[in-house]
């Protein structure tokens, strides 16, 4: 309590008197502060304060004493802990009635305005440990302070809940300065109390820290002009000398082979990495950890006009198979989004949810929403779900087991993305087919190579302290994801796959899939440009396969999705014209023929054999869907040249992509008990 002599400076007043002195809430006059309903009987001894408030809002007394009874043997008084932290005892209630017991006001709300900032020596990530927040004195009737000095909010738990019993008891005149919340409450007035210090120390913290490894840097006027100029003039001199078109066609061949020398290397280890799989999973399981030893686990879950789905979203994160005591589950929802925010206060969330307001500040994106969320987290291991993802129950406890296991330098588990309304339309089905081979083949093998691999985005599990370490994401990346897995690659951390997966809803117009499509184009096209403003200390840092590997990932794809229909067109008009008798070809353009050729033949083949190997394990996917893969790579062309213009025009805006529009997603009873979503083989 001594705290509670440290004054601050007043600021002007505020309309904050009413809920400082309001009392209870039917009105009538606190009963004396210290007293217990029960009185010591035989079988029935006198019990500390916050357990005798629990007598008093019990539903069943015999219930609750055999709770008592248990709990006597234990040292850590938890009782009040694990019956709101499970929402057998409803917190409202249980504040309230200990505010009403120790005749001091109840909050229910708390205006931003009333709150002290919080001192720069309490740590962000430890705020959430401390019982208190400070007020500034309220106002009486007149405009004049009622109390000269400040009060303390506070929602103590258990010990001290009866510590402040004591105090209250010595020292009468403290009630006056005492206030009682419920935790939730608490926790939203400790955030606001040091947003601000969150804003300026830690969401930007890449930036200020590292600013050559943040996007957000904008590309000036006149770099736009030259980098306009430079691509209209490689065009035109690729039209007009014939040796640099070749030279260009030399180079994309090699781009594209190195591309498909990846996939075709993630072919032939596919079954050994199966089983190596399938194997480490079983064993892992075989000997779960015991329960007082899981790591404490924090899920974030950024949300935007996203109220249509949060039923499902609430009801699939519910069923996560992990200790309630050691699970936080926070709902990020922007200060301005009143769509969401209506919704969620129609719902009663369960008790490991918390709903967090992130500030309308700076940049408009899901790396910002997570780095102001992640200040103020502490548990061991993060993971982020996205609005729409239905999660195996599973994973938290396969990830925490796997970091476990991995040692200090596993940095991020990526969770396996699958898709469940694949059978809807054409995207949405070649959509399926694009994860299973990125997921289920693709990143498993790279992750058992030690290459960089782009992150899915969501199913993201790491260490927090890690996370933190090397700045949390870029709040200017709009595809943060793939950032983030190049510099802890880079730093020397490990990044490996989880066997357990996420559904998630693929985009079934095309508007809607190009929109998402530009985002993630225009990410990687800023996280190349980020990462390539020192080639020589990028080289250094990852060594030259994963250096290599970078170029072809990151580099290559967007290349690829560029000039797709371009290389295509030109390799029909190509072929055409050794139709007509009269043409002859020198020894060099065959040469480029035969190369082109066998380029397209083991990139489409490379791709597609992949595609088919992993959508037909999980979709059951036959050789129709899989032919018409190379349309849906032409699809990708107008989106990566608008993410161009928008990388040239409005880098970080941000284009959301809507949720809960598939009418043909499985309902959630069709999840088997280890929550593994099985989607039906629609016709071919």
């Amino acid at each position: 309590m001594a705290f509670l002599n440290k004054e601050l400076k007043k600021p002007d007043p505020g309309p904050i008197a009413s809920a400082l002195l309001a009392q209870t809430e039917d009105g009538s006059p606190p009963p004396p502060p210290f007293f217990h309903a029960e009185e010591a009987t035989n079988d029935r001894p006198i019990l500390p304060f916050h357990l005798s408030v629990l007598t008093v809002i019990a539903d069943k007394a015999d219930w609750l004493w055999h709770l008592i009874d248990t709990y006597a043997l234990r040292s850590d008084n938890s009782l009040t802990h694990d019956l709101l932290a499970s929402g057998q005892i409803d917190e409202m209630r249980y504040f309230a009635e200990a505010a009403r017991r120790l005749g001091v006001p109840f909050l229910c709300h708390v205006p931003v305005a009333a709150l002290h900032p919080f001192p720069d020596e309490v740590l962000l990530e430890g705020i959430h440990d401390l019982d208190w927040v400070m007020m500034w004195p309220p106002e009486g009737p007149d405009g004049q302070e009622a109390n000269q000095r400040s009060q303390l909010l506070c929602a103590p738990k258990g010990e001290a809940l009866d510590r402040l019993e004591h105090s209250l008891q010595d020292m009468p005149d403290l009630r006056q300065r005492i206030c009682l919340t419920v935790p939730s409450v608490l926790q939203a007035a400790q955030r606001a109390a040091a947003k601000e210090r969150a804003l300026t120390t830690r969401v930007y913290q890449l930036k200020q820290k590292q600013p050559d490894l943040s996007a957000h840097k904008r590309i000036g006027h006149f770099n736009r002009f030259v980098l306009v100029s430079l691509v209209f003039a490689a065009i035109a001199l690729a039209f007009l000398f014939p040796p640099i078109a070749i030279a260009f066609n030399i180079l994309s061949i090699m781009v594209f082979l190195s591309i498909a020398g990846l996939r075709i290397a993630a072919i032939l280890a596919a079954k050994r990495l199966e089983q190596a799989q399938a194997l480490c999973f079983e064993q892992l399981f075989a000997s779960p950890i015991v329960e007082e030893e899981w790591p404490s686990y924090t899920v974030l879950v950024p949300l935007y006009k996203e109220a249509s789905i949060l039923g499902d979203l609430i009801c699939c994160l519910t069923q996560l198979d992990y200790p309630r005591d050691k699970l936080s589950i926070q709902l990020l929802v922007e200060a301005d989004d009143h769509e969401t925010w209506q919704a969620l206060a129609g719902m009663k969330l369960p008790p490991a949810f918390t709903v967090v307001s992130v500030p309308i500040h700076g940049p408009r994106t899901k790396p910002k929403a997570l780095n102001y969320a992640l200040a103020f987290v502490k548990s061991e291991l993060v993971v982020i779900y996205d609005a729409e993802d239905r999660p195996n129950p599973l994973q938290l406890k396969e990830a925490a087991m796997r970091m476990r296991a991995g040692g200090e330098t596993l940095a991020c588990l990526q969770g396996r993305l699958a898709i469940d309304n694949g059978n809807s339309r054409f995207l949405s089905r070649q959509f399926a087919v694009e994860y299973a081979a990125l997921f289920d083949g693709f990143l498993p093998y790279l992750a058992d190579k030690g290459l960089p691999l782009p992150l899915g985005g969501t199913s993201n599990h790491f260490r927090t302290d890690i996370l933190k370490a090397v700045g949390g994401w870029d709040p200017y990346n709009v595809t943060e994801d793939a950032d983030l897995g190049l510099r802890l690659t880079r730093l020397g951390y490990r990044i490996e796959v989880l066997q357990t997966e996420t559904w998630e809803e693929a985009p079934e117009s095309y508007p809607q899939w190009v929109r998402q499509r530009t985002r993630w184009f225009k990410g990687w096209m800023q996280t190349w440009l980020v990462h390539m403003r020192n080639p020589l200390a990028l080289w250094r840092s990852l060594g030259t396969a994963s250096f290599l590997t970078f170029q072809s990932i990151i580099g290559g794809m967007l290349i690829s999705a560029l000039i797709h229909p371009v290389y295509i067109l030109s390799f029909a008009l190509t072929f055409l014209a050794l139709q007509i008798p009269a043409n002859e070809a020198s020894s060099l353009f065959w040469s480029l023929v035969i190369a082109n050729s066998v380029n397209l033949l083991l990139g489409y083949g490379g791709a597609m054999s992949l595609g088919y190997r992993k959508a037909r394990q999980r979709y059951g996917y036959g050789l129709a869907t899989i032919l018409a893969m190379p349309v849906y790579w032409l699809m990708m062309t107008p989106a990566a040249w608008r993410a161009l213009v928008q990388l040239l025009d409005n880098p970080h805006h941000w284009e959301k992509t809507e949720h809960g529009l598939s009418l043909d997603r499985p309902s959630l009873d069709s999840a088997s008990p280890l929550g593994v979503l099985t989607c039906e083989k629609g016709p071919d």
